[in-house]
């Protein structure tokens, strides 16, 4: 075995194994170092072994890409991940788990996650490199999409990862999929339930659909006038849109209401103008969706029509 001082030692076991270490390791640690290891190629690219605080950090330099295996030296297994050729595997068998229970409102989580595009700040790495290396790690960096860890933490904790050591927070993106697809569920069955109501109200008999308002003098019964709701204009909207709307002057009271799809009134609209009048929706009084407005006239349903609001 050979070494070197004290404090700094190369020795070679009766194996022909080689270690690296100080005073205070043991010579079983196979390599020991103090700050950042750099791997170099001759073809210029390179790869750091280093530490941020308590984490450790394995990052390629060049061009922030790089490959973990080859196609014919792969990786079968990495902490419960199976790396394939043509992408990864999460463990997700039965077996291995238990206390299964329904997402509770996913809807409403979905409804209030708030999706951005946005830039990474550059950082030191960025920096080094030729001209063009740098561009391209900054191209790289711009025009992306996702959340903000900080607001998805008050919508989806369970998706949203603290390291205390580093004080960043993370994403699990694979936590969001289920949430959105139970959201979907959800909402699909409240349209079909919704697309049911609305079959049953346009198959009904005209004077359920239009409130036929008849005027009644003291010597005789005038021909009956009909109230009348338009589709709105324009539909989707994002900012405002305005519905037309007829009522006989007989009519003594006149509201406009606005469902969401799950049945819940979220607005309404006395109407005091008779003959043919409007309403203007605003649409940064509602959140986007889609919603059922009806037109109640002295207590009957003059009709109901649907509007999109997208933002």
């Amino acid at each position: 075995m050979a070494s070197s001082s004290a404090s700094a030692q190369v020795t070679v076991d009766a194996n022909g194994r080689v270690g690296l270490h100080s005073s205070t390791t043991s010579s079983s640690d196979e390599v020991y170092v103090v700050g950042n290891m750099l791997f170099a190629s001759t073809y210029g690219s390179s790869l750091r072994i280093s530490s941020y605080y308590t984490t450790p950090t394995l990052a390629p330099m060049a061009n922030n890409t790089g490959y973990l295996g080859t196609s014919s030296l792969q990786f079968n297994q990495i902490r419960g991940q199976y790396h394939y050729a043509t992408g990864v595997l999460l463990t997700s068998d039965k077996r291995f788990k238990e206390n299964f229970r329904n997402i509770e409102k996913p809807l409403d989580k979905v409804l209030k996650m708030n999706g951005q595009e946005y830039d990474f700040i550059l950082d030191e790495s960025d920096t080094t490199g030729t001209k063009e290396e740098q561009q391209k790690r900054a191209s790289m960096k711009k025009d992306k999409m996702g959340f903000i860890a900080q607001e998805l933490k008050e919508v989806l904790p369970e998706a949203v990862v603290y390291e205390e050591a580093e004080d960043r927070y993370y994403i699990d993106y694979i936590a969001v999929i289920p949430v959105i697809v139970e959201a979907m569920k959800e909402q699909q069955a409240t349209i079909d339930e919704l697309t049911t109501r609305i079959a049953t109200l346009e198959g009904s008999a005209a004077k359920e659909k239009s409130a036929t308002i008849t005027t009644t003098t003291e010597e005789t019964t005038i021909a009956s006038e009909k109230a009348t709701l338009d589709q709105n204009i324009p539909n989707p909207f994002s900012s405002t849109t305005r519905v037309d709307i007829s009522l006989p002057t007989t009519v003594k009271s006149a509201t406009l209401y606005i469902y969401n799809m799950q049945g819940s009134q979220v607005k309404s609209y006395t109407i005091t103008n008779r003959g043919n009048t409007s309403i203007t929706i605003d649409g940064y009084t509602l959140d986007a969706g889609m919603y059922l407005y009806s037109l109640i006239a002295d207590g009957k349903e003059v009709d109901t029509k649907k509007m999109i609001l997208t933002k």
